[in-house]
């Protein structure tokens, strides 16, 4: 018997047919306002969302968000559902204090401009001048908190709750690929410090504040003298000792309230706000993020309760090439970011995604604790097919021959150019940039279009000109094209995936993981994401009941858990018993 409440969900949905999946979260989400759900691709799980939101709207919640991890997804769902509010970040609005550049909030020092007459009252919505024009960024702020359901990036509404707080706890809270927003808020609350920037800010703080620009020299100095201990060209993790001296200079620098001295530089004009636009960008950046290094590395160093949170690698080049300046570099990465996620999230938050896989491992890494469940899928599994054929060679590092990955790259490239001359255009992710521009050089000796980014052009505007018809194969890395791009309706049909992405043995964070987590459990944490990845990848051109696609697995490295990542209802797909020649005729069969 249906509840009241799913009853009322029902009332919301915004399309006339409502499919058995859409009906099924609908039905649990009714049951259990806080949820986790996995929702296959296809199944329309925006609907979902928004539907649920609609409901709370219309219980007067408010505010209420619904987030996603890129811009492209959140102007995806507002096509969707137009009357939805969008709330974008600095770096896509353009800023008016400097009319003879064009230059993007996120490159001018907007938090220092205090007084910019077209900065936006919050409260009331008037510009600090009268009849100016208003900020875009602080007016599209304003609109959409005067709005019930925003849809943002997931970084977005992290800065909002954790840092400026401008919202209050949200009544309710989407969170659309929910499997990705431990990478987001480890990417956002990341830093990079260098020498260059340091030195640079020093001196345009010297001007106004020589005690502060004394005890910044001194941080400079030290973190310097402590880089230049390790060797050169490699990241290398800081001891807790030299994190701890690291801590002393910065607390020592924040108790000057350097920001009110900036600001009050700008007013009085010892600071120039045009002439010293970058220096005093930079500038604004160290002053705004020092308590936030503070946390950072406080967070890096274990205490009596926990182990460390985050951790700290040092970098120099030893030497300068070309147009290069900064030799010298600090990195503070967030890691184990659960206990932040948790205090964003809202007393009523549905998170899902097509590839949540072990719920327990889900949690562990998000956060994210509630009631799970799994729909089925309607499409028909007859019309895809998952690859890993007999001969396909071993490409783990210490496992491959000599040429095993260059011959797996040119039979990549060959099948490609078979498949192009039955009019099938193909995507290949590789794991590394090498093995990506030795994929590109062997397309073009096989005689296959390679379309790729790079040379100014980035990875999404590659895509998009692959996907208007540019070329017959995209190349790209796991970072840029497992997840993100969608390539239905036949737009690429055959997915080769080179092997899978585990991590470097020598990467910071590969140590940390190992440090913290122990073999044993650091192995379960990589396999359920390389999963995720694998399940990620194959679902880049099934997007609907309508799509015909395939996957090839190029490495023996997927015979661990290739099969145990696909769900139930796709485990048919899986053809583990042919020749990789046997797979490119069936491929043939199938999509004709």
């Amino acid at each position: 018997m249906p509840t009241g409440n799913q009853l009322d969900l029902e009332r919301f949905f915004p399309y006339p047919q409502m499919r058995r999946a859409q009906r099924e979260a609908l039905e649990f989400i009714a049951r259990h306002p806080s949820s986790i759900l996995e929702l296959t691709t296809g199944t329309g799980k925006t609907a979902v969302g928004y539907t649920w939101l609609k409901w709370l709207a219309e219980q007067g919640a408010s505010p209420l968000f619904y987030i996603c991890p890129t811009k492209t997804l959140v102007d995806q769902v507002a096509s969707l559902h137009p009357d939805v509010t969008i709330a974008y970040g600095r770096s896509e609005h353009q800023c008016l204090y400097y009319p003879e550049e064009t230059l993007r909030a996120d490159e001018i020092p907007c938090l220092t401009l205090v007084d910019c007459p077209h900065r936006v009252n919050q409260q009331t919505g008037e510009t600090l001048v009268s009849g100016a024009q208003p900020c875009p960024y602080y007016a599209q702020k304003f609109g959409a908190k005067q709005s019930r359901i925003v849809v943002c990036t997931m970084a977005f509404y992290l800065f909002t709750q954790l840092f400026s707080k401008e919202w209050p706890t949200p009544a309710g809270l989407v969170i659309d690929e929910a499997h990705d927003i431990a990478r987001v808020v480890r990417g956002a609350l990341s830093y990079e410090i260098t020498d260059y920037h340091l030195e640079r800010a020093t001196h345009l703080l010297a001007t106004v504040d020589q005690e502060s620009a004394r005890l910044l020299d001194g941080f400079r100095r030290r973190m310097v003298r402590q880089i230049l201990r390790q060797p050169a060209e490699k990241a290398i993790l800081l001891q807790d000792r030299e994190i701890e001296s690291l801590i002393e200079d910065l607390n020592r620098l924040e108790r000057r309230g350097l920001t009110q001295t900036i600001i009050q530089a700008v007013r009085s004009g010892q600071i120039d706000p045009v002439a010293d636009r970058e220096t005093l960008k930079a500038l604004e950046v160290i002053v705004r993020d020092v308590q936030r290094y503070i946390h950072s590395l406080e967070f890096s160093l274990p205490t009596g309760y926990r182990q460390p949170l985050n951790y700290a690698y040092a970098y120099y080049r030893a030497e300068l090439q070309g147009q290069e300046r900064v030799k010298c570099k600090l990195v503070i990465k967030a890691h184990y970011v659960a206990p932040i996620i948790r205090k964003i999230l809202s007393p009523q938050t549905v998170a899902y995604s097509a590839t949540i896989g072990n719920p327990k491992l889900f949690s562990f890494e998000t956060g994210i604790e509630a009631p799970f469940f799994e729909t089925g899928s309607d499409f028909p599994v007859e019309r895809t097919r998952i690859f890993l054929p007999t001969d396909a060679r071993n490409l783990a590092l210490k496992k491959r021959k000599r040429g095993d990955l260059a011959k797996t790259l040119r039979q990549m490239a060959r099948a490609s150019r078979r498949f192009s001359e039955h009019g099938h255009r193909s995507l290949i992710i590789v794991v590394s940039e090498d093995e990506r521009q030795r994929c590109l050089e062997l397309c073009r000796e096989e005689g296959i279009k390679a379309v790729s980014y790079g040379n100014g052009t980035s990875a999404r505007h590659s895509a998009a000109d692959f996907k208007e018809g540019s070329g017959d194969v995209l190349v790209g890395t796991t970072s840029h094209y497992s997840q993100g791009v969608d390539l239905p309706g036949g737009i690429a049909p055959v997915i080769f995936l080179l092997r899978p992405a585990y991590p470097r043995p020598d990467d910071p964070g590969t140590l940390f993981e190992m440090r913290r987590f122990g073999k044993s459990q650091v192995w379960s944490i990589w396999t359920w994401r390389l999963m995720n990845e694998l399940r990620q990848a194959r679902g880049r051109n099934i997007r609907s009941e309508d799509d015909r696609g395939v996957t090839f697995l190029m490495s023996r490295q997927y015979d661990r858990f290739a099969f145990g990542a696909l769900p139930k209802w796709l485990e048919q797909a899986f053809r583990g018993g042919l020749t990789f020649d046997q797979c490119v005729k069936e491929t043939i069969s199938l999509l004709e």
